[in-house]
């Protein structure tokens, strides 16, 4: 199986850069999955969405959040995330609060909750705990 050259950039830096089989993106398209000779493709990422790497090293899986993916037939492809988390380091406790915290925000009917904000963090929560479980193999 031949690779390609990917790289995923984030406000924070680099989050991979390296050989992979294939990059699975979360796009406006929906899950698009880019391999080996993959055509020319410019496309945005969903607000939220998984992510997955496959390399000689096995699979890894993000949380990642907006952005856009660049890919360059026979060249590079490069992931512009607005934000983005690997499955391996998000704490399951802390995304399940999250969850919890605005689940309760949004069940509250309260007129001083924004409503909008609170279903984007809910769903921000719900991706980071999908991706942990796909880390660990549970999903």
């Amino acid at each position: 199986m031949n690779t390609f050259p990917l790289k995923v950039l984030s406000m924070k830096g680099v989050a991979f850069e390296g050989e992979v089989f294939s990059l699975t993106v979360p796009t406006e398209f929906g899950p698009t999955m880019i391999e080996y000779g993959y055509t020319n493709f410019i496309a945005a990422l969903l607000p939220a969405g998984v992510m997955k790497i496959v390399n000689g090293k096995g699979t890894t899986y993000y949380a990642v959040f907006g952005g856009a993916v660049d890919v360059v037939k026979g060249g590079a492809t490069t992931v512009y995330a607005e934000e983005i988390n690997v499955g391996y380091e998000i704490d399951m406790a802390r995304a399940m609060a999250a969850r919890d915290r605005n689940l309760d925000r949004i069940n509250s009917g309260s007129d001083e909750i924004d409503m909008v904000k609170a279903k984007a963090h809910l769903a921000k929560a719900l991706i980071r705990i999908s991706v942990k479980r796909l880390s660990e193999g549970e999903l």
